[in-house]
């Protein structure tokens, strides 16, 4: 049965007279943080995957209202159960001018499912990528899966002879600091070119004038800069310097609100900021605890989660932008029962001073919090305000706050006692997050399962969710994971983040909750 047909395709040069309009403008946009790589199996992380969103493209897209739409696959077809059948689109090259041909996508899915991939949880019920002839192929799970077309647009094309020509075969692994071509070079399907490369200055895209799509912006050339001062990138706009910014500071809407030419748009955002806490090393690396780890005592792990007053962050921190909640799984996400966010353990200062007694430390100890400070809203604040609650419990905690390329390698590598982390399900599944998360790290799941949590029982809940296509028996077992894991005090969820975007009134955006700048979603007047 066909479930999609095509998407119009304009000419090559119907794209190139619009590019070169009256409308047309360039575009400089500014964010506080990097895309860490070009490289799109390298690194799961937003802002790689904001700018790596407009150079590379999936078998399939998501629209601006995040519904699943065809892209470099014009169309597809379920011959059996676990075989999916994409038609590829007519026309489609390269920016290096190849064609885009079935041995393109059967080698970039291959690729990352491989062990150096950090994108492998969207392909993790993949068995097999066939070709069939030149424009199509045949995606083969191991089961029946419903969502994989939820998973399908974090799958990006690469070109076959392009990658092997460069020696780009497999993506470079971030957490050991590796490098290869494809690391500071591009060449997708995408609206836009790489046209310059600078890592943490700027990064500059330009329209891709034989693009097979019909663009729905004006922007010809963007140029996005690291700014990672939240005052400076606010300046930088008012200023204007900038077209665009984000984050906003909450404490920064008002004034930039207040200004005739500018805008803040605002709204939920998929993500979820937590604790994560090493509970697999014998002794912790940063602490002053010698031969025992604190956080392997699951009343230690409770007594910190009970020792926060998650309140005064979300007033006073926050400004009362977020949402506190008890689980790493954003309400609204597919199939989670939005009973769950209550957060299930309440704030006892007293009773997290009893735990942490009864775990042999009445006297409390000594640990490093890793945090970044140029990442997530507020981040460096929420940390130290973090260090003083867990203070009056006797934790004394060192905040070590760094910026997000450092922070993100050294806690990758397991090099953190205990650090503030954020995670977003791009895909909009629960199972996203119960496998990058929450399942063991065994080089296959739980890749920012940092503090190493391990359940054989919410393993085997997981390895469930996958292959359940029934929803509500689906939610049933997200539910049963995430109690136990809960239960457990695996992590402490802290809140789901809020959204704040700046721009020039005569910037029309449309706002995304998984917080990616579209630049297809955007035009300027």
């Amino acid at each position: 049965m066909l479930l999609h047909g095509a998407i119009p395709r304009f000419a090559g040069l119907a794209v190139v007279l619009l590019c070169l309009s009256a409308q047309a403008v360039p575009f400089k946009w500014a964010s506080q943080d990097d895309a860490a790589t070009m490289d799109p199996d390298a690194f799961n992380h937003g802002p790689t995957s904001t700018v790596l969103g407009h150079i590379y493209e999936g078998l399939v897209r998501r629209d601006r209202n995040q519904r699943i739409e065809p892209a470099l696959a014009s169309a597809w077809t379920q011959p059996a159960p676990t075989v999916w059948r994409f038609s590829l689109r007519e026309g489609v090259r390269f920016h290096d001018g190849s064609p885009l041909v079935a041995e393109d996508v059967a080698f970039s899915i291959k690729r990352a499912m491989t062990p150096e991939s950090d994108m492998k949880v969207f392909a993790a019920s993949i068995a097999d990528v066939k070709v069939v002839d030149a424009k199509t192929v045949d995606v083969i799970t191991e089961f029946p899966n419903a969502a994989l077309l939820q998973s399908l647009p974090e799958l990006k094309i690469l070109s076959k002879a392009w990658a092997e020509k460069n020696g780009a075969q497999k993506p470079a692994d971030m957490r050991q600091k590796s490098e290869n071509f494809a690391t500071r070079n591009a060449n997708g399907t995408g609206p836009f070119k790489l046209l310059v490369r600078e890592p943490d200055v700027r990064t500059v895209l330009v329209a891709n004038a034989d693009w097979w799509d019909k663009p729905t912006t004006n922007i010809t050339e963007a140029t996005m800069v690291k700014i990672s001062s939240a005052a400076t990138r606010v300046a930088a706009l008012l200023s204007g310097e900038l077209d665009f910014a984000y984050p906003i500071p909450l404490q920064d809407i008002p004034r930039i609100e207040a200004a005739a030419a500018y805008k803040v748009l605002q709204g939920p955002e998929i993500r979820t900021l937590f604790l994560s806490m090493d509970q697999a090393s014998p002794e912790l690396k940063y602490s002053n605890v010698k031969g025992r780890n604190p956080f392997a005592d699951r009343r230690v792990r409770l007594a910190l989660y009970q020792a926060i007053d998650i309140e005064t962050i979300r007033k006073r921190v926050m400004r009362e932008s977020v949402v506190a909640t008890g689980i790493l799984v954003p309400g609204g996400v597919n199939s989670v029962d939005a009973a769950m966010v209550a957060r299930p353990f309440p704030y006892d200062v007293a009773a997290a001073k009893r735990l942490l007694a009864e775990a042999g430390y009445p006297s409390g100890f000594e640990v490093t919090l890793d945090c970044t400070n140029d990442r997530y809203v507020n981040d460096e604040q929420v940390c130290t305000a973090l260090a003083g609650m867990l203070a009056r419990i006797g934790v004394k905690v060192s905040v070590n706050a760094i910026p997000g390329a450092r922070f993100f390698t050294k806690v990758g590598a397991g090099d953190s006692s205990l650090n503030f982390f954020g995670y977003t399900p791009v895909n909009l599944d629960a199972y996203n997050t119960l496998n990058v998360l929450m399942t063991t790290r065994d080089g296959k799941a739980g890749q920012w399962n940092v503090g190493r949590y391990s359940s054989p029982e919410v393993d085997r809940l997981v390895g469930k969710v996958l292959t359940e296509m029934n929803p509500e028996a689906r939610a049933r077992l997200v539910t049963q994971a995430m109690t136990i894991h809960r239960n457990d005090v695996g992590h402490i969820p802290l809140y789901q983040q809020g959204l704040a975007w700046g721009m020039r009134k005569k910037v029309d955006a449309a706002l995304q909750s998984d917080n990616r700048v579209n630049l297809r979603f955007i035009t300027v007047r």
